[in-house]
């Protein structure tokens, strides 16, 4: 079974057949994908789960100068890339009322994995939240800005 969650009120919560459901680690990438094709420019973003893995499929969409513009990108937070790539991130989906598409195709990984397997065309994205050492996907925080003592004024 396909879940398919949909952007509400420009935050990304997922609506399933069941109910919200929500993961902490897809929170954090549609944050990211958020920045890079923001609602301000008039991008939709459709996640959905592909087969039985942690792998999703975001397609983002807006119609721009009398034309459809649509992007997929694939995500994964495994070591190395897919290879090859699922054939849903790059089959081209029709429209129904004859506009022209531009599709454009990407994959967005966690910092230090193997992008070798992507074809040239398709864009890289790196995630900003998580990142492997060594061979361990590790969250990546914010450094914490305090220090140990309270800075003392010289008068």
């Amino acid at each position: 079974m396909i879940n398919q969650w949909y952007l509400s009120l420009g935050l990304f919560n997922y609506v399933s057949t069941m109910g919200f459901t929500s993961d902490i680690m897809h929170d954090f990438v549609a944050k990211e994908i958020k920045n890079i094709y923001s609602s301000y420019d008039g991008w939709k973003c459709m996640l959905r789960q592909l087969g039985t893995g942690y792998d999703t499929l975001v397609t983002l969409e807006r119609r721009n100068g009398g034309h459809r513009d649509c992007v997929k990108v694939l995500v994964t937070f495994e070591r190395s890339v897919p290879s090859p790539l699922p054939e849903e991130l790059t089959r081209a989906d029709r429209t129904s009322d004859g506009t022209i598409t531009r599709h454009a195709y990407a994959v967005m990984v966690p910092a230090n994995a193997d992008t070798s397997a992507v074809p040239s065309g398709v864009g890289i994205y790196t995630m900003r939240s998580f990142a492997f050492v060594g061979k361990e996907l590790t969250w990546v925080k914010k450094p914490v800005r305090k220090s140990e003592s309270a800075p003392v004024k010289m008068p």
